[in-house]
């Protein structure tokens, strides 16, 4: 009973904050001038099956026992090799933020992937802090502190094991992933790639799956033309990508999406569901996109669309691999003393 009034009253706070929102939503642009970058987007164009494949290695994220066996299990052919796995304490009440490092010499690939929220009751503390919690400052623009603080903790960790890897094998693609909280963290990931050239930006890939509004306008901007390889794919109503939500005087200085949004614009049962790349406006924020759907209506189905994409289960997805008995692995004694 406890765990049901839990949910129904995070069910309602999180309803109340949408119809407040929606109240006073802005539906302007956000002041963005005329950039080349949609233009080598639509040449690059959306990759369906590679967007599978980002979301297995999203979901393997969430499995902090076996995720080598969920590699081998779901991605054989790849031969994703784990090279490292960071996991740190996020906010005041020792919630979990968690990443790893893998790569594929079958593909030419490094991945970088980033856990998404733990519980229900992580994501109400995500919103609340993005709303009651000034945003940092980030490259050139400013970001959630929630998201920024999570992934300085990773990263620290994370970053070295990243550049070692780029000096060992340079031509390879670096893959960028995480769902809700992950995409998030991925988001500042990839734009940090990008800007401090530890990789060249070509080879920075990034595909999100129910991504927050990450930062305000001059950061979304700054990412578009960081990271040109950017697709943030959007499952029907879900319910996160409408958070934190627009509630500030200004659309400039308020939350604001970045990179192309895929639309699912039915249940997004597979990848070869109906969709379509997002171009329209406003810029990033496309109105006949994700924007036109209200979860708040029914908050239960919008969230139950969250944790499904592609049949893919996040949280649940690597159970079977869970169950299997193993030794710690050799990555969790690291010298930065991950955190798991």
């Amino acid at each position: 009973m406890h765990d049901f009034n839990i949910r129904v009253n995070s069910h309602i706070g999180l309803a109340f904050v949408f119809i407040f929102s929606y109240l006073i939503l802005i539906k302007g642009d956000c002041g963005r001038n005329d950039y080349d970058d949609d233009n080598e987007r639509r040449v690059m164009s959306y990759n369906p099956e590679l967007s599978y494949k980002m979301a297995i290695l999203s979901a393997v994220t969430y499995d902090q026992s076996h995720p080598q066996h969920c590699l081998d299990q779901y991605l054989p052919s790849a031969k994703f090799q784990l090279q490292t796995v960071v996991t740190k304490n996020c906010d005041f009440v020792d919630r979990k933020c968690s990443g790893y490092i893998a790569v594929s010499h079958a593909l030419r690939v490094l991945v970088v992937a980033f856990r998404g929220t733990e519980c229900t009751r992580q994501l109400i503390d995500e919103l609340l802090e993005s709303v009651t919690t000034p945003s940092q400052d980030f490259l050139n623009g400013k970001v959630q502190a929630y998201f920024k603080t999570a992934f300085e903790d990773l990263w620290q960790c994370m970053e070295p094991k990243v550049k070692a890897l780029i000096s060992k094998n340079p031509s390879y693609q670096i893959w960028v992933t995480g769902h809700s909280l992950g995409a998030a963290l991925a988001s500042l990931a990839s734009a940090w790639l990008a800007c401090y050239n530890i990789d060249a930006r070509q080879n920075v890939i990034l595909y999100t799956f129910g991504s927050p509004r990450v930062g305000d306008c001059k950061y979304a901007l700054q990412h578009d033309q960081l990271v040109n390889n950017s697709w943030r794919v959007v499952n029907f109503d879900d319910i996160v990508p409408h958070l934190p939500p627009w509630i500030l005087p200004t659309i400039k200085s308020g939350p604001y999406h970045h990179g192309v949004e895929v639309f699912y614009s039915e249940k997004a049962i597979s990848v070869d569901s109906a969709h379509r790349e997002c171009y329209g406006t406003p810029h990033d924020e496309d109105k006949s996109c994700s924007r036109s759907k209200q979860p708040f209506l029914d908050l239960p189905e919008s969230i139950k669309r969250h944790k499904n994409y592609f049949n893919i289960t996040f949280g649940t997805f690597c159970k079977e691999c869970s169950s299997l008995q193993e030794k710690a692995f050799e990555f969790r004694k690291e010298s930065c003393t991950p955190d798991i």
